[in-house]
């Protein structure tokens, strides 16, 4: 059995009809059912992260100016009319 020295092990959990699933989709493949388990998380991890540069409301930033000085304290309070937090050092 070949294992990399940076694979930790672990045990997981799964229900049967879930299990019968990987063991067929790993015999169907011909691999084991680890590997079918780590490219699943791996997909689902992948799918999950944001692609910060393509990312809407980062692109907006600097697009906009405003002589509100504590948009960045108080957005809730413009964006929704809750109340107005005290900047530190400012009475």
């Amino acid at each position: 059995m070949k294992t990399l020295l940076s694979e930790k092990r672990t045990q997981v959990y799964f229900p049967e009809k879930l299990l019968r699933d990987v063991q067929r989709r790993a015999k169907a493949e011909s691999k084991s059912v680890a590997a079918v388990v780590r490219e699943a998380v791996q997909k689902h991890l992948a799918e999950k992260e944001i692609d910060w540069d393509n990312d809407p409301f980062i692109k907006a930033a600097g697009l906009f100016t405003s002589d509100t000085g504590d948009l960045s304290i108080n957005h809730d309070h413009y964006l929704y009319g809750a109340k107005k937090k005290k900047i530190a050092g400012k009475k």
